[in-house]
């Protein structure tokens, strides 16, 4: 199986999202009080969450369903 690539490049996205909120974290503790505006993105970003995480669930579930090979 090639899953491989896969599961790492989703590993880098997630490492690069924490970074994110490690920074937005920062930014709110000690540069900027949080906006309304952040707060609808932080909205966004944890539906956007909920939809991958329903996404990922999903994936234990799917079926080997093999396209034929045609001549």
């Amino acid at each position: 199986m090639n899953t491989i690539t896969h599961f790492y490049n989703a590993a880098r996205g997630f490492n690069l999202i924490n970074a994110a909120v490690s920074g937005l974290h920062a930014e709110f503790t000690s540069v900027a009080p949080i906006t309304d505006l952040d707060k609808a993105q932080i909205d966004v970003m944890v539906a956007s969450a909920q939809q991958l995480i329903a996404a990922a669930e999903a994936l234990k579930t799917v079926q080997y369903n093999p396209t034929p090979d045609t001549p």
